[in-house]
């Protein structure tokens, strides 16, 4: 799994300070203080799990989003 603590070695620096939402919490952050990760999701068109690089408040947060099955020898 793709992760960092540090956004900036992913997003152009001028985005960092652009307010955000977690996707799992909802709590509102600067984007460049997230978490980074190359995550899994549902695509409700298709049906299909698809991945894509998306921002977390937290590493629990991150964690609590990804579907066990998905986290290898994590879980």
């Amino acid at each position: 799994m793709l992760h960092s603590l540090q956004p900036e070695h992913f997003v152009v620096t001028r985005y960092l300070r652009t307010p955000w939402k977690c996707l799992e919490c909802e709590k509102h952050f600067r984007f460049g203080n997230g978490v980074m990760s190359l995550a899994h999701f549902l695509e409700n068109d298709t049906g299909r799990i698809q991945q894509g690089l998306m921002c977390f408040c937290s590493t629990k947060c991150l964690l609590r989003w990804e579907h066990p099955t998905m986290l290898g020898g994590m879980n």
